[in-house]
């Protein structure tokens, strides 16, 4: 039965504001049924149910109560004529509730727009909202911390919230490729909001334990250091901070521990996974400024999602997608390369097994008749053992090495189950004994996850993370350099926070040694499962980078062959002996090295080495040295300046010491302790590395410098029921092109063939190299007359040769094929297309009287001309160029102007 407007508000109304603070049965605290003036109740002043007061007697809010049955907001004209009164007594308009006990609105007449809430606010609530009307400044006349946010888009997205906010709006989604800085820019709008007094209480909120700590001790802590700050606990709550983090699941049980209003921001970490179900409910408790963050892109946000943050266009208040920070050099893009082994492909099935496998079978207890799995089956409802050493084989080949060349980088390697994830470790740890701490199992499965994560962060081992969903998210290790897919991943919204954990660019990293070359500049996918990366999987090339140790041997073995001639003499002997002594480290219990240990055998005999040939040679070159990356131990820093010297040993040899080498020797020398040049010994070697006669230097006085100061080096000055069966597996696809949408799959050596075959055509019969052969000038038409012939020749048919084809086929980054055929065919005289297409437009701006906008434009369509490769009119009001205003166009060119345009970029399509 519906109570009356007295029931109400005995037994829902005055049980609401005891639960908000406030004390009934103090009259200086709530007055009941005050006349609007204070003093006088006749019927044309009005008489307020309920009158909520400040210390110092000012009435801060009123409360309109209704029957339950009727909709409080009928009482509209009735609160907006009590306020309105009231104010002309006192120094400021107070707040307004209108409540029925089962909704309650509240209202900032003259402000704002009604809203419903959650509840009443407390006095502490009322009086920061009180302050914050009468001190906000607008955010437009602040400008943003640029040591916080510095970043171009990371401003625009500050500058399209407050601009939201400062327009009446209350919630607000920001949409940021994972790597750009999301909570950097949500710190420096936090500050912002901050110092214009337009927040005083702000809460940050994720869903994973890792993120929450991470916003508060490497974000707050860093950016906001002054400001207190605490975490949310179902245990201990602090209501004395400014600043509060806490995870979904600890709001979901305590939200209620605090009043509606508590709050004057609350932000919403990845908010697309935050929102469903329960946690809908925390995000509408809370009366206060929302805003979402997320890294998912837009076109993969719910309709759901946009209505909670009132963005019901379906368009992000502000939007910084992957592939923009990707082009504009804020983040890295990917390699992909793709593998599965036979039984992934075709099955387990024991009709289809040798009878060596059904007798493995059997020796394991097993039915072999009674074996019948699907590839997509494996680590679903069986696992066999020898596909995870095949992958792991594959991996350890594959990845993205640290600046040694002999170690992987950071890798995740995402697994289906924390058992396959505890499988995948126990294989590699019995593949690879030489490398104890090389993995780690990363779960939330594991204790001490924290310490695991700032581990794998922080240290130099592990290099390689298995995880189950841990590691899928928010976590910002920016030197992780392989992604590997040991699971299907079927959301795109999961795939794309995957990605993510590889995306941060060279500049977000500490630790350059553990990066390729000591430089981040991609990152490389390994996928075992056929995953749709929403891109063409044939696209991104995997780039190898050549362990130290493989290039000190394969130097060794070309002094070797200037020696043949004279193989008794002492320096071809210690040449032997040095390349002997590197066979001796290569670990022959190693997986990979007993793969092929019975076709490299002989270079472990005596009689091998009795004399040399130039056939001995190769096959050390091609057989034995990719065995040493699997060399355990090695101390990069001996090894790196070993690999100097014994290229300057070469050098002299040969065509003469190259000032490079020379002086890159004496720079890691200069660089040692000084009671390394005070040791008589070592001492000498190092003054010698520093003087002229280095240039001039014998193998024999090399041999001594390595001998003494390698090793110092370090020192320098300068981290169902499941089935288990071992059945011999093998990898049955790699290394492919992906053609056309038919899926054609060609191996890398066959698309090599067809491409260079096409390319060397062209090269005969096209005009412009002819010209360039017999050392004519060619003009830049000709050269895009190159360009478009090799587009239209390579482009189409069974080659469909791209950037991304050219990089996975020839390890070649390259932007145009001008460059391409530069590289392939050693024609230096061709420039990229880029450069001639930027030089053009230099000139048609140059040759023009164009004023300052008019030039900021067109260097924005270059940019537009450049990724397209044409540019037609319907081009220059849109993306990216409509930032400039719809009209920009009218604005600042002339018909004939723009037309001129379009005719000189035709001239450039290529």
């Amino acid at each position: 039965m519906s109570r009356n407007e007295a029931n109400t508000r005995k037994e829902l109304i005055d049980k609401a504001l005891q639960t908000a603070g406030w004390n009934l049965e103090d009259p200086n605290q709530v007055g009941i049924e005050i006349p609007v003036d204070g003093y006088d109740a006749q019927p044309w002043n009005g008489v307020t149910d309920y009158c909520l007061y400040q210390e110092n007697g000012e009435v801060i809010a009123v409360v309109e109560a209704k029957r339950q049955s009727r909709d409080p907001r009928v009482a509209e004209q009735q609160v907006r004529h009590y306020v309105t009164e009231i104010e002309k007594h006192q120094s400021f308009r107070p707040f307004a509730f209108m409540s029925n006990g089962d909704k309650t609105f509240f209202w900032e007449v003259g402000n704002e727009h009604k809203r419903q809430v959650a509840g009443f606010f407390s006095p502490r609530d009322l009086q920061n909202l009180l302050y914050i009307r009468q001190n906000k400044i607008p955010l437009k006349q602040l400008s943003v911390n640029l040591a916080i946010a510095n970043r171009t888009y990371q401003q625009e997205a500050i500058q399209r919230v407050s601009e939201r906010f400062d327009e009446g709006h209350r919630r607000a989604l920001v949409v940021m490729a994972t790597g750009t800085g999301k909570t950097r820019t949500i710190m420096a709008l936090i500050e912002l909001l901050l110092s214009a007094n337009q927040a005083r209480t702000v809460l940050f909120v994720a869903d994973r334990d890792a993120l929450v700590k991470q916003a508060l001790d490497e974000n707050f802590k860093v950016y906001l250091p002054n400001e207190p700050r605490d975490r949310i606990r179902t245990y201990n709550i602090d209501y004395s901070k400014r600043l509060y983090v806490g995870t979904l699941q600890t709001l979901v049980k305590c939200h209620k521990k605090f009043t509606p209003g508590f709050f004057d921001v609350v932000i919403f970490d990845e908010s697309h996974r935050s929102i469903y179900n329960q946690f809908r409910e925390v995000v509408e408790y809370f009366d206060a400024r929302i805003i979402g963050l997320t890294a998912t892109p837009a076109d993969f946000i719910e309709r759901n999602t946009f209505q909670i943050f009132r963005c019901f266009d379906g368009v992000p208040t502000f939007v910084y997608p992957y592939r923009q920070a990707v082009e504009e050099g804020y983040l890295v893009d990917y390699s992909l390369y793709q593998a599965q082994t036979r039984f992934q492909r075709e099955g387990i099935r024991g009709a289809n097994l040798s009878e060596e496998d059904r007798n493995t079978l059997i020796e394991q207890g097993l039915d072999p008749d009674e074996i019948d799995y699907e590839g997509t089956e494996l680590e679903g409802t069986v696992s066999n053992r020898d596909t995870l050493r095949r992958q792991w084989a594959e991996i350890i080949d594959r990845c993205h090495k640290d600046e040694s060349g002999q170690y992987p980088g950071k890798t995740i390697v995402f697994a289906v189950t924390q058992d396959h994830a505890l499988r995948l470790a126990s294989a590699f740890e019995e593949m690879y004994p030489q490398y104890p701490d090389m993995v780690q199992v990363i779960t939330s499965k594991m204790e001490r996850t924290d310490d695991l994560i700032d581990r794998f962060k922080k240290e130099e081992m592990p290099r390689i993370a298995i995880s189950v969903d841990l590691l899928d998210t928010g976590i910002d290790v920016p030197e992780v350099v392989n992604l590997v897919f040991m699971k299907p991943v079927h959301s795109l919204i999961k795939m794309q926070q995957m990605i993510g954990r590889g995306t941060r660019s060279h500049e977000a990293c500490r630790y350059f040694h553990r990066l390729p070359n000591g430089r981040k500049d991609e990152f490389l996918i390994i996928d075992f499962w056929e995953n749709n990366f929403d891109k063409d999987p044939s696209e991104e090339t995997v780039t190898q980078n050549l362990p130290v140790t493989v290039k000190i041997f394969n130097t060794r073995l070309k002094l070797l062959e200037h020696y043949l001639n004279d193989q008794q003499s002492a320096d071809c002997q210690q040449v032997i002996a040095d390349l002997r002594q590197q066979i001796g480290q290569i670990p022959r219990d190693a997986f990979s090295v007993q793969q092929v240990y019975s076709q490299v055998e002989q270079a472990w005999t005596d009689g091998f080495w009795r004399y040399l040939t130039k056939s001995r040679i190769d096959f050390l070159r091609t057989q034995v040295a990719p065995l040493l990356r699997f060399v355990a131990g090695v101390d990069v820093a001996a090894a790196t300046f070993t690999n100097k010297v014994e290229r300057l040993k070469l050098e002299i040899l040969t065509e003469g010491a190259k000032p490079g080498t020379l002086e890159s020797i004496a720079e890691d020398v200069s660089y040692l302790p000084e009671d390394i040049f005070k040791d008589a010994k070592r001492g000498k070697s190092a003054q010698f590395c520093l003087s002229h006669r280095l240039r001039s230097a014998t193998p024999e006085e090399l041999n001594q410098i390595i001998t003494d100061l390698a090793e110092v080096m370090k020192n320098r000055r300068k981290e169902r029921s499941f089935v288990y069966i071992d059945l011999a597996d093998s990898i049955a696809v790699s290394g492919y092109i992906t053609l056309g949408e038919g899926g054609e799959q060609v191996y890398v050596d066959e698309y090599r063939q067809r491409v260079e075959g096409k390319a060397l055509e062209i090269v005969e019969t096209h005009p412009t190299i002819a010209a360039i052969r017999n050392g004519e000038a060619v003009t830049d038409l000709q050269l895009v007359a190159l360009e478009r012939t090799m587009r239209q020749e390579l482009g189409g048919g069974n080659l469909q040769l791209s950037e991304s084809n050219i990089r996975k086929a020839f390890n070649l980054k390259v932007n145009s094929l001008l460059s391409f055929l530069r590289e392939l065919m050693e024609i230096e005289a061709l420039p990229d297309y880029q450069e001639v297409v930027r030089r053009n437009f230099e000139e048609f701006i140059v040759q023009r009287q164009f004023n300052a906008n008019q030039i900021r434009f067109l260097r924005a369509v270059q940019n537009v001309f450049l990724k397209k490769r044409r540019l037609e009119v319907a081009d220059l009001y849109e993306e990216p160029l409509d930032r400039f205003g719809e009209d920009a166009v009218e604005r600042w060119f002339t018909q004939e102007q723009v037309d001129e345009l379009i005719e000189f970029t035709e001239q450039l399509a290529a």
